[in-house]
Formats: C-alpha cells, structure tokens, sequence
C-alpha cells in the first residue's frame, strides 16, 4: 500500500472529513443521555467554563499590547528587619536575582498604628544605603512604601542618580488601606504627595515608577478571578481621577504607573485574569487620553492564599504553574515564592529553589521567547472575553457606589469578597476543589522542613489612623484542613497516633473505590487507616469504623455489619456512601461521599473521639 506523501499540513487534513460542531455536539449528547450543555462547569472565578470553545463561536476580544520578550526575575522578601534584609538580598543577588520587592511593615505604609499581624520590613529611609549596596548596580529595587513613598524615593533618588535599574518606589493608597485597616491621612492627602512624588520622578528620574494598582490583598482575602480584575481596573480609574485632580494629568501618570497581581494554579483562569486585566486597562488609558507609549507594566507574584503548610514540597510544583502562568498572561516582572513561604521565614535554600525555578523557565524552557503565545486558543481567549466582561461590570458597580474607598468604607467591598472566600472554602470542604496533600492525598508520617518564625515586630508608628475601615481578612484556602491535622498531631503528641478501621463488605476488589476514598478522608484528619473485617477483634483504641462497598453490596449486608459493630463496642459507624433509610435505622451515625463537608464531619469526630486533642495546647 502506497504512503501519500504531503506537501504541508494543509494537504494532511484535507483527507478528513470536517466534522461540524452540530456533529460534534449530536454525538456528544448521544453518548451522555444529556445535553452538551451539561458539561460546561461554573466557577468559583466568576465565568462558566464551557466544555468547548470554536472559533464559531464569537471573534475574540483585542489582544493585549505586544510586549518585549521575556522577564524579570523577581522574589517578594519577609525579613522583618534591614540587617537580616540585607543578608538575604546580598545572597539571591549572586544566584540570579534581578528584581527585590521589599514591602514595608503595615504601620510604616499606613503611617498609623493599625494592628494586624505586622507584616512586612521595619524600614526606614536611613536603612536605605546598606540596601541599595546589597543590591549592587543592575538589580532593581521595588519598594512598596505606601504613605512613606515620598521620603524614600528622595533617598533613593540621591542614592540611584538618573541611570541604573528599573527601580520602583510604591505607594497605593488603596491596598494599604484594604490590607492594613487604616491610613493615617486623609486619602486626598495621600494622593496630593503621590502626585508630587511622581512628578518629582519624572523630573529626576523619568524610569521610575511610583504609582502602584495592586490587587494582590483582594486576591489573598479569597477574590474570584473576576473580583480581582475588576478590583485592579477600578482602582486604577480612582488612581488617575484623584491624581488629576492634584494636578497630574493621566498621560504624566502613565509612564509611572504599574499593575501588581497574584497569579494561582488553574492555568487557564489565570493566564485569563492577566490578559483581560491587560485589555481592560488599555481601554482606560484610550478612554483617558493617554494611550500613547509602552503598555502598562503588569507585575505577578505566586498566590500567597494558594499554598500549604502540609507537604510543602508541593508548594513547588504549585510555584512552577503559577510562574508558568504568568508568563503565558504576559507579566514583565515575576515572582516565584519559596516553598516555605507558609510555614514562617524561608531560608537560603528555599529562595535559591524559587529563583531556580524561574531561570529554568526563562533558560531551559524559552517561555518568553513568545509574545501572548495563548492567542488563537479558542480555551483561553473565550475565558479572556468572560473575565473581561464580568469584570467591567463590577467595575462600573463599585465606580457608581463612589469607587473602591466608598466600598471599602461601606464594607460593601470587604463583603462581597468574603462571600466568594466562603464559596471556596465550601468548595475544597466538599471536594468539588482540592488541595493535593492536604485535602487529597495527605502523608501522615511527611517531613516538614525546619523554617525560623515570622514573628511579628513594632514598628515606631505611635499616630492613630485617620480612616479606618474593617480590612481585608487573609487566609489560605487550606487553613481549615491544616487545623484538623494541627489538632490530630496535639493529640499525638499527648498519646499516640489516632486510628480509624475501614471495613470492607463482600469482595474487598469491588470496594477499592470506597477503600480509597475513606482511607483518604480519615488520613485528611489525622487518622491512621486500617483495614479490618467485620467479625475480626479490633484494637480497643479504634473506635471510628466505616463500611466500604458498592451500593448494592451496602444494601444487602451494610446494615447487618453496622449494628455488629455497634454491638461490638464501636462508638461512631460510618459509611464511604450515601445514606439510605435502611443504613440509618441499623445506627449508622453519618455517611461520607462527594459533596459531604468533610471539614465539619471530622472536626465533630474529632471532638468526640480525640478529647485529649482539646486539651492539649500547640
């Protein structure tokens, strides 16, 4: 039989017959019993991510301005102090690194004493020359400085002079307010000195950037996707708006401004989230005359809310997608996290592996040798169109509420997030999310590495906020399944290990399935799983059974074994499946299947059969 030979592509497919999406979606709901439709998922990010996207379908939205190739390798730092600063910068400075962002403590940026947990540098402008010296002539400074921006950029001006890197002194009146709870002026004020600071930058040093969109708190208060593209887009409508009003045109403006957002794991929303955030404020800048000049500069950093403190060494694996994202969104500056950004102070190695990780990208992989390489992916273009869409309406919402500050005064803003924070938790809770070794796949017996403490220190702020508003609560999505293991390992250390007996009905190979399922939800709470008959003698510390079977194998024999048990002694039965009237009447306590709040059902386990858990403090 003769091979054809082919020209070019073109000539390969003409062989196949085309295949219409009439075709397609008929076939489809042929062997699904159910309309196409159904397999299109809502999201917790804001859009409904339908199962296939054509180039029927709709012409996709503007692309976003081309960018010059590559990035910059960035890392966010979490030393308290400048000397311990000022060690860790001068050791990532000889391993690769090409941007600091440094963010100053809570009280320094608000310029208030505003509480909290007390986050970021005890830095002040005298500390500035033993940094600028750690970070030698070419990399960059970005200092997120919020109300004390105008005193360290006249430092850094003296320090810098005209040339050097592509320094950054910051200040969002916004985020600070958001994240912190507090500024200790007037907003009006604020901007009137974030004007003249960047006009004073575009006289000294016109490379500079001053003024900063940042929509990383919302993100980490457990924003959608949408929130926090709509949150960065009206933000920085309120930017422009004040800062006109101080006598800062926007076309002066623009050259100063950059866009800070966080980047997670669901490649296809995130890279979304950058490409619509791009398309959006493009149009802001048309619409406020001054579309002329390079695109805005759109910073990412790694999803703060996304990461564990179980089984860490995922947070790697989650670090490499999140970077992998952001280049594909097109961000010019990134930042991958360390591993152990969770569990307290990275080290040396864990920031040597985050900035390995984007090299690798960069040198090994070439990813930002393509400008928007998503472009033409009808996958990533329609959730691009979705984003952009959903996101421009709530922005028009919070501008006609009087803008992010009325929001954020009203707590209407802080509400809406916390909504969506909620949904998600659910959503991890009743597994419809998971969260890969620490709500699936948990290791009991895993090595945590040993991290210093991130505690918290004063600062010299005594001023008390002028505006207060209730902040932005952060938390990591996980943080509810790491209490549950927290509480397990205080209950270890106090006696021994707690254990859960999975009971398998009729043939054990049938009831794999069940087996796994129910092995990993007592893992996921501290319990150690052992398979056990019915009739076999149990240890007398096991007091949690659940029967493992196929429905119809429960509904023939899962009663019988419940009340045996429960004659037995057992003190709580439960089965991986749903209930029936029949398993209930026998004294089945609770049933364990998808959808089941596995958070709430452990936690009541937890509190019945580990009382010295309540007892012991961490």
């Amino acid at each position: 039989m003769a091979v054809p030979v082919h020209d070019d592509a073109q000539s390969l497919l003409l062989e196949f017959p085309a295949v219409s999406l009439e075709t397609w979606r008929a076939r489809v709901e042929r062997e699904l019993g159910r309309p196409a439709s159904s397999l299109d998922a809502p999201s917790l990010e804001g859009p409904v991510l339908r199962s296939l996207e054509v180039a029927d379908d709709r012409e996709p939205g503007p692309r976003p301005a081309a960018r010059a190739p590559g990035w910059s390798i960035a890392l966010q730092y979490a030393e308290r102090s400048p000397d311990a600063l000022v060690l860790a910068l001068r050791h990532d400075v000889a391993r690769g690194l090409e941007v600091a962002w440094v963010e100053l403590h809570d009280d320094l940026r608000a310029e208030a004493k505003v509480g909290g947990a007390g986050g970021g540098t005890v830095l002040e402008p005298g500390a500035l020359p033993s940094l600028v010296a750690a970070l030698g002539p070419e990399v960059a400074l970005h200092l997120d400085a919020g109300l004390l921006a105008p005193a360290m950029a006249r430092v850094l001006f003296e320090l810098r002079g005209k040339d050097g890197p592509a320094d950054a002194v910051l200040c969002d009146p916004l985020a600070t307010l958001a994240r912190t709870g507090g500024v200790g002026v007037a907003l009006e004020l604020a901007y009137a000195r974030l004007a003249e600071t960047t006009q004073n930058a575009a006289r000294v040093r016109p490379s500079m950037r001053t003024i900063l969109v940042d929509a990383v708190a919302v993100h980490d208060a457990g924003a959608s996707a949408e929130q926090e593209v709509a949150y960065a887009i009206a933000t920085g409508i309120e930017h422009l708006r004040q800062l006109e009003a101080h006598g800062l045109p926007p076309a002066l403006a623009m050259p100063h401004l950059a866009v800070r957002m966080a980047v997670g794991t669901d490649l296809v929303v995130d890279v979304a989230k950058l490409r619509a955030v791009q398309r959006l404020w493009a149009r802001v800048r048309a619409h406020a005359g001054a579309a002329e000049g390079p695109p805005t500069p759109l910073w990412a950093r790694t999803s703060w809310r996304g990461s564990t403190r179980r089984d860490p060494w995922i947070n790697l694996l989650r670090g490499s997608v999140a970077g992998f994202a952001a280049v594909l969104g097109g961000a010019s500056v990134i930042a991958v996290q360390p591993f152990t950004e969770a569990l307290g102070q990275p080290d040396d190695d864990a920031r040597r592996l985050a900035i390995n990780t984007q090299h690798i990208l960069r040198g090994e992989s070439y990813l930002g040798a393509v400008d928007d390489p998503t472009a033409g992916s009808w996958t990533f273009e329609a959730a691009t169109d979705a984003l952009a869409a959903g996101a421009w309406a709530q922005t028009q919402r919070w501008l006609a509420l009087g803008g992010v500050a009325q929001a954020l005064q009203a707590g209407i803003l802080q509400a809406e997030v916390a909504e969506r924070a909620a949904a998600r938790s659910q959503a991890l809770a009743c597994g419809s999310a998971v969260s890969t070794g620490t709500s699936l796949y948990p290791l009991l017996d895993e090595r945590t590495p040993t991290v210093g403490a991130a505690t918290a220190v004063e600062s010299p702020i005594t001023a008390r906020p002028a505006i207060a508003v209730r902040p932005l609560l952060h938390r990591r999505t996980a943080e509810p399944f790491e209490v549950l293991r927290d509480r397990s390992d205080r209950a270890v250390q106090a006696a021994v290990r707690p254990r859960a007996a999975l009971v398998p009905l009729g043939d054990p190979r049938r009831a794999r399935g069940q087996l796994d399922f129910a092995r990993n939800f007592v893992m996921v709470g501290g319990f150690e799983a052992l398979v056990s008959a019915v009739d076999a003698e149990h240890p007398e510390d096991v007091r949690l059974f659940i029967l493992c079977a196929p429905p119809e194998t429960l509904a023939e024999h899962g009663p019988q074994a419940a009340r045996a048990l429960l004659e037995g002694g057992a003190r709580r039965v439960l089965v991986a499946g749903r209930p029936t009237e029949a398993l209930r009447e026998a004294g089945v306590h609770d049933f364990v299947h998808r959808g089941r709040d596995v958070v709430a059902l452990l936690s009541a386990l937890q509190s019945e059969l580990l009382p010295l858990a309540t007892e012991v403090q961490p």
